[in-house]
C-alpha cells in the first residue's frame, strides 16, 4: 500500500466520522 493511498483513506475516514457526528447532532436538535 502506497503512503499516498493510506493518507487518502485516513482523510476519508475522518470525513465520514465528521459527517456522522454532524448527522447525530442534527437529529438531537443541537443546531
Amino acid at each position: 500500500m502506497e503512503p499516498n493511498q493510506q493518507a487518502e483513506t485516513q482523510a476519508e475516514l475522518v470525513t465520514e466520522t465528521l459527517v456522522e457526528e454532524v448527522s447525530i447532532d442534527g437529529m438531537c436538535g443541537v443546531y
